[in-house]
């Protein structure tokens, strides 16, 4: 499979699949000397920022008063139209927002699913959108270069991984062991903050 620097932006804005699955190739193609290493990630920025901007600028049209509306409308499970996730999980969202800001931000950054939905309270706290993009682009880099770095660090061994393993396991394999050490990552930091 091969990937290019406008593949890996369509990519990050369109696909249903988290980029822990392609940015580990993409990676592994950088140590090929396909592709380079920097803009990859800045390739996989660029796409992330245009993925997550909706969700902020969703946030900022529907305002603390469009959210209390909306969530007065719906209850329980029921998913919120144009943002397909319920109202219960969104108050879930709001309040991590509220209580960590742009450290909710960063750490969300890491976890498929929760780093869209965490750009909605952004815009509806009224985050300036400078600040947003600040906080998005750090975590993303941080992220998405953890992941690139381990595509690339694989190298050869990508290819004798998934001799014995197969590409689809090797893939799962890849994605639950990153996945197991951002949840123990956070959940080791979030402790830290709540015992301060």
């Amino acid at each position: 499979m091969q990937i290019s620097y406008l593949g890996i932006v369509l990519l990050m804005v369109v696909s249903p699949v988290p980029p822990e699955v392609f940015i580990p190739l993409a990676g592994f193609m950088a140590a090929q000397g396909k592709l380079h290493l920097v803009y990859v990630v800045l390739c996989a920025v660029a796409g992330f920022l245009v993925s997550i901007l909706p969700w902020y600028i969703a946030g900022r049209a529907l305002g603390k008063r469009g959210w209390h509306e909306l969530i007065e409308q719906k209850t329980g499970r029921q998913k919120i139209g144009f943002l397909a996730i319920s109202p219960a999980k969104l108050q879930k969202v709001n309040r991590w927002f509220r209580r960590y800001g742009g450290q909710a931000l960063l750490v969300s950054m890491m976890l498929p699913g929760l780093r869209n939905m965490m750009a909605v309270p952004a815009g509806i706290s009224g985050m300036p959108p400078l600040t947003f993009l600040l906080y998005t682009s750090l975590g993303g880099a941080v992220w998405l270069s953890v992941l690139t770095c381990a595509g690339y660090l694989l190298g050869d061994r990508y290819e004798l991984i998934s001799a014995y393993f197969g590409s689809g396991t090797t893939l799962f394999l890849l994605i639950v062991g990153i996945v197991a050490l951002s949840i123990w990552g956070i959940r080791l930091y979030l402790r830290r903050k709540a015992t301060l």
